[in-house]
C-alpha cells in the first residue's frame, strides 16, 4: 500500500527522544516523540486515526480481518496526570537495498523551516509539529492497529533537553510583572502570524 504523509497541529512534546534513541535496560527502543495536543485537536486526531483504521480494513491485505483496536494499539496513551498523548516513533537504524545498515537521523526544523543544528536537542515542554506516516498492521486477533511512524519534527517553541521552564517549578504568569527584553542563551527568537495554520496534507484540522 502507498503510505500518505500527514502533519499534526502544534502540541507539547512529552519527554521526546529525537537526537539519541530511547534506551531501556540496554535495549535500543528507537526515536520517539510523544505529543500532547489541545482538547479540540486531541479529539480531531483521534477521529482521524480511527477513520484511517477503518479505511485500511477495506484493503485487500486485510480482507476478512477485523482491524478494530483499542487506543493503546493506535499510538495513543495517557500520562499519569490523565493527559492523552500521541506517540510517534521509528527505529534508530535502517537497512538499504544493498543490505547496509545505517543510522537514522530525524530531521528537525525551526518555525521557518530551517534545519536545527545537530547539537540542539529538543526537550520536554517544547511546542512542536510532527510529520508522520500511518501504517496499519495485523499480527493476530489481539495484536493489531496502526503505527504512527515519525518522519520529522518542526519546533515552534524550543525547550532544550535538560532545561526546565518556570511552569515545572509551579510558576505561572503574573499580569503586570517584570518582563525581560533579552533572549536567554539557546532560546530561538521567532515571530509568526496567523498564517501558521494547522491545515495539513491529507487532513484538515
Amino acid at each position: 500500500m502507498k503510505y500518505e504523509n500527514f502533519v499534526t497541529p502544534a502540541g507539547t512534546a512529552f519527554y521526546p527522544n529525537l537526537r539519541t534513541p530511547n534506551m531501556f535496560e540496554g535495549n535500543d527502543l528507537g526515536f520517539d516523540c510523544r505529543v500532547i495536543f489541545s482538547e479540540e485537536d486531541t479529539e480531531k486526531m483521534s477521529e482521524h486515526l480511527h477513520k484511517e483504521l477503518a479505511k485500511a480494513a477495506s484493503l485487500p491485505e486485510f480482507a476478512g480481518k477485523n482491524l478494530d483496536a483499542p487506543d493503546s494499539f493506535m499510538g495513543i496513551g495517557e500520562t499519569k496526570d490523565g493527559d492523552m498523548f500521541f506517540k510517534f516513533k521509528t527505529k534508530s537504524t535502517y537497512t538499504t537495498k544493498a543490505g547496509e545498515t545505517l543510522k537514522r537521523v530525524i530531521p528537525i526544523f525551526d518555525s521557518n523551516g530551517k534545519p536545527l543544528p545537530k547539537n540542539v536537542d529538543i526537550g520536554h515542554g517544547s511546542t512542536v509539529r510532527v510529520s508522520y506516516t500511518i501504517a496499519p498492521y495485523y499480527k493476530s486477533r489481539k495484536i493489531k492497529g496502526i503505527a504512527l511512524y515519525l518522519n520529522a519534527v518542526q519546533v515552534i517553541k524550543l525547550v532544550k533537553r535538560g532545561e526546565q521552564g518556570a511552569d515545572s517549578f509551579g510558576f505561572g504568569t503574573v499580569a503586570g510583572g517584570y518582563v525581560s527584553d533579552e533572549v536567554a542563551d539557546g532560546e530561538i527568537p521567532f515571530g509568526f502570524g496567523d498564517d501558521m495554520g494547522t491545515t495539513v496534507e491529507g487532513v484538515d484540522f
